[in-house]
């Protein structure tokens, strides 16, 4: 038999949507409100700041804390998965056979990143000048690539559908153009903006 675990408001996700939304429902008149976040991460990180660190004006290991550290004061951490979501019963079941339900829902689990979707992207990344501010692994080799380009065409692609920050691609562009002109590189630089919109 699963164990049933009953909370006026549940937050699917841990990360900084999810953790932000947590924290404001426990402040003020909400601090009486009895809310869990689900997440099964043992790390938290604050992603909107890897622009930055691949524009080398921060570093990633800033980023990275324990999630038992992020968690507010007042929360309950249900250190699990969804597996199943069951709206119409205002439950959720767990990876680990959790039953919890909710007066409340809210999801903020973030997206999944698949990088095998595009043929040889999973093998480029992180190399020869192919890189991405939306991963802790491959964020520093966004700075390397800057740090280390001498002209030419820098592309910056903002891909159709969703993802992690809409306005990261422009944002590393700009600080990548500050970045050539620092460097004297950008008369010898086209700066190309490729989005399918």
């Amino acid at each position: 038999m699963s164990e049933t675990i009953h909370h006026q408001i549940v937050i699917v996700g841990g990360g900084t949507a999810g953790i932000t939304v947590a924290a404001q429902l426990t402040r003020s008149w909400f601090h009486r409100r009895d809310v869990a976040v689900i997440e099964p991460s043992d790390k938290h990180y604050y992603q909107p700041l890897w622009t930055l660190v691949g524009a080398g004006l921060a570093k990633k290991e800033s980023t990275e804390h324990t999630e038992a550290s992020v968690i507010p004061r007042g929360v309950s951490w249900i250190r699990d998965a969804v597996a199943e979501f069951l709206p119409d019963q205002n439950t959720i079941r767990t990876r680990d056979g959790k039953t919890v339900t909710y007066d409340w829902l809210i999801v903020g689990a973030g997206l999944q990143i698949n990088w095998d979707k595009i043929p040889g992207l999973k093998e480029s990344i992180g190399k020869n000048g192919v890189c991405s501010n939306y991963s802790y692994a491959t964020v520093d080799s966004t700075w390397e690539a800057i740090r280390n380009f001498r002209g030419g065409n820098a592309v910056f692609t903002n891909p159709s559908g969703a993802v992690k920050c809409g306005g990261a691609p422009q944002k590393i562009m700009y600080l990548a153009d500050d970045r050539f002109r620092e460097a004297a590189v950008r008369d010898k630089t086209k700066i190309i903006y490729a989005s399918p919109v």
